[in-house]
């Protein structure tokens, strides 16, 4: 594995610099054709005897990573679940191989990317790919990812927000206690499961209870890194050079380990990304998490102190993240306690963890259904700022979530709507293209989503996985 902005230095630099690249990431992915020292070595060769065709220079000394996903070709005779069904294969890569020269965090075991720009494993992406894997009866494939993730634990402390050098700093939604139980269920023997991964669990949580992330007993999302971001390395050295606040790239990074980057949730001002404060805030999805983390650990131990941390949070989110103004559930801004008003999709995680009383679910299931509920499924937030994860964009978790907790709490009907209308979204883009896709235009679903770094991507694993698991 290789910290390619340390090891290529100011190569690292001018590559990303360049503006050749679309999409910078494609540079920060690429795998070495010999060591970094001696390309190193040949660039300052090449620079001191004249201008550098870094195109060329590139093409000699390294591999772009492929997306054999690429190969596949829609069948126009398959149904959404025959596709699935075909494109699975596409998206399975064998164990890594531990002396490629890259960026990437070889894994022992095979695992499955999320696609497109994606060819590593991400770690919230798998729990929601995992359920469509679990449909189509794929426990080897589950059980294969779950074993590489408790050897990440075991090898940083922690799952990485995607399996690259510079991922490593920083988690995502904490899903695996989830992915080991929905594990154990599915292959009837949860016992067993729960013994051979409990120390992985275990050292997770208290990855998130004892480090930053945790702040006067809550949580916000953090990264141990404050600089740059290396994925999109040259665009935050240009942000750097124009000026931004001190915290920024912390608080950048925070948002990419919530899974969200970016949105106007984390902003003060939703057209301007410089506002950006992350950790700031306490998040209430992953507060939501961590109670279900704590539940399903006393569940699985025995001990009756993570059932009373789960009760401990149960009641704290339901006191200090609900609205009584809105009948809604918020972020909370931790200087003062108060609560961001802002409506997100976040806000129906404490219905998924089973943390609101009735009363507060049906009232957040309205406020939802007028502010967020659109004809083509769940809004991400109903402010359009150019971020991916605002209006018009829907993704695939957020429906599973939303849909999870309006069933937990008895309110089958709008669960239903829910349910058809992002089916039907995932249908009609198929229809369209052939492709499932990384995230949605729910106000227009024949438009295409819009916002964010990145092109949008097709593959797509969570996508897949959620379609799988509520067209069941």
């Amino acid at each position: 594995m290789e910290h390619l902005e340390h090891s290529l230095g100011d190569l690292f630099t001018d590559l990303h610099l360049s503006g050749i690249w679309p999409d910078e990431k494609a540079i920060s992915d690429s795998i070495l054709l010999s060591p970094a020292t001696e390309i190193l070595h040949a660039y300052h060769l090449a620079k001191a005897n004249s201008i550098v065709d870094l195109k060329a220079f590139y093409a000699a000394h390294f591999r772009p990573v492929a997306a054999d996903e690429n190969a596949y070709h829609t069948n126009p005779k398959h149904s959404p679940k025959q596709h699935l069904a075909a494109i699975w294969p596409h998206l399975i890569r064998p164990a890594d191989d531990p002396n490629e020269r890259s960026s990437r965090f070889a894994l022992p075991h095979p695992y499955v990317v999320v696609g497109g720009r994606f060819q590593e494993a991400y770690y919230w992406d798998s729990y929601f790919t995992q359920l469509g894997l679990l449909k189509s009866g794929q426990t080897g494939l589950v059980r294969d990812m779950l074993d590489n993730f408790a050897y990440a634990i075991s090898e940083i402390g922690h799952i990485p927000n995607g399996f690259r050098s510079y991922f490593l700093t920083r988690a995502q939604p904490p899903f695996f206690a989830q992915m080991v139980q929905d594990y154990g269920c599915a292959i009837g023997d949860l016992p067993a499961t729960y013994a051979r991964y409990l120390p992985a669990m275990q050292r997770e949580y208290r990855y998130f209870i004892e480090s930053a992330h945790t702040y006067q007993g809550l949580a916000r999302y953090w990264d141990e890194a404050a600089g740059p971001h290396v994925e999109m390395y040259g665009t935050d050295l240009e942000a750097q050079h124009n000026g931004v606040p001190a915290d920024y790239f912390r608080h950048l990074r925070a948002a990419c380990e919530s899974g969200w980057d970016f949105s106007a949730r984390w902003l003060t001002d939703p057209m301007d990304l410089t506002t950006i404060r992350t950790t700031d805030l306490w998040a209430v999805d992953l507060n939501c998490l961590l109670l279900r983390y704590a539940e399903i650990l006393a569940e699985a131990s025995g001990d009756p102190s993570y059932s009373a941390a789960a009760n401990q949070r149960r009641a704290e989110i339901s006191k200090r993240f609900y609205s009584a103004e809105t009948g809604y559930f918020h972020d909370v801004l931790i200087a003062d306690g108060t609560r961001n008003l802002l409506t997100t999709a976040a806000g129906m995680f404490p219905l998924y963890a089973g943390a609101a009383t009735q009363d507060q679910a049906e009232t957040a299931a309205t406020w939802m259904q007028t502010h967020l509920l659109r004809a083509g499924g769940l809004l991400t937030t109903n402010i359009t700022s150019g971020q991916q994860w605002d209006s018009p964009n829907g993704w695939a978790p957020l429906q599973w979530i939303a849909v999870q907790g309006l069933r937990r709490y008895g309110l089958h009907d709008l669960a239903e709507t829910l349910r058809q209308r992002w089916l039907a979204t995932c249908d009609t883009v198929f229809h369209a293209s052939g492709k499932f896709v990384e995230k949605y235009n729910v106000l227009d679903p024949l438009a295409p989503s819009t916002g964010g770094e990145y092109a949008l991507q097709d593959g797509f694993g969570w996508s897949n996985g959620v379609y799988l698991d509520l067209a069941n």
